[in-house]
This record gives structure tokens, sequence and C-alpha cells, in this order.
């Protein structure tokens, strides 16, 4: 699980189909500077998914239903507040993961293209895309030096801000 991250990532640098945003994976995945794991994203990310599966079972609701009511600030029951609290740990985590302990990623509902959402805030989001494309560059030219890529080949995944790296995922460390 990589929380803010990857999502800020994959709506600043996927598709759209209508006014749906769509995971690529060619210019979402694949160009996606990860972070190194670690135990404690492990241990958030599982509580995260199984306070969340719990959720939807005890509930008999589907992830739609159930980040509706996350996304929702009148939705105030403790499970939905705990998993909130869970979603900016995990935040945090992966934050700390990259060695941003400078960021502030001020959580909270937020105005976004895709409506009202618990989430970082917009300063956060646009400095986060700006760390994680230096990272892209960084690592790719990294690689590039490691001889990983063929100098002649054509770069993959093209961004709405530009040609983004294909990295060999796991290839180098943080």
């Amino acid at each position: 699980m990589q929380g803010f991250t990857h999502e800020e990532w994959r709506l600043e640098h996927g598709t759209s189909l209508r006014t749906d945003a769509r995971y690529t994976p060619s210019d979402c995945y694949e160009t996606f500077p990860f972070p190194n794991q670690n135990d404690v994203l492990a241990l958030i990310g599982k509580d995260y998914y199984e306070l969340r599966q719990s959720l939807m079972e005890s509930r008999q609701e589907g992830l739609t239903q159930t980040y509706n009511r996350f996304h929702n600030p009148k939705e105030t029951v403790p499970d939905i507040q705990r998993l909130r609290e869970l979603h900016v740990e995990l935040d945090r985590a992966v934050a700390m993961a990259y060695g941003w302990d400078d960021l502030d990623l001020g959580h909270g509902f937020h105005q976004t293209k895709q409506g009202l959402r618990f989430t970082i805030s917009e300063p956060a989001r646009r400095e986060v895309l700006d760390r994680l494309l230096a990272l892209n560059h960084a690592r790719y030219a990294e690689e590039v030096r490691q001889g990983l890529h063929d100098k002649g080949a054509k770069k993959a995944g093209k961004g709405k801000k530009g040609k983004l790296a294909p990295i060999a995922q796991g290839a180098l460390e943080i």
C-alpha cells in the first residue's frame, strides 16, 4: 500500500476516460518511484486493509460505498473515523519512507477534481508531485549510468507535464 503518493501520481500522470481517471500501468506504475518498504508501512497497511475489510463486511457495502462514507465530512461514526486515522498514519509512514519528515501533509477535507475528499492539502499535493518527479528523474539517470536502459530506446509514459522515465522497480534504493 503506497498511500497518498501513488494516488496523487496516478491522478496527475494517468490517463482519463471522459471525466474518470484511469490507471494505466505504463504511465502510473512503471514511472512511479516507490519508497523502500519497511515494517512500519507493512503493519499500518495491514491494519488499514483489515479495518476496511471489516467495515465492508459488517455493513455489506463495497469499496465505493465505503469510500463515499470515508470522504463524507458528515460521516463521524467511530469506525470511519478510525479508518481516516489509519489513512493519516499510513501517509505519514510513506512520507518517512521517502525521507520527507519535513513535509506537512495537511490532512483534512479538501476540494479536489474528484469533489470533496479526505486527503492531503493542495500545497502538500503539489510538493509531493514535485518531489516524486525529481525522484523519478534521479532514479532514471542512475539507472542509465548503470547501463539498465538502452540509450537509443524511446522513453515510455508521456505525462501531462512532459515525458516520464520508466524506472526499473526495485533496482535502486532511496
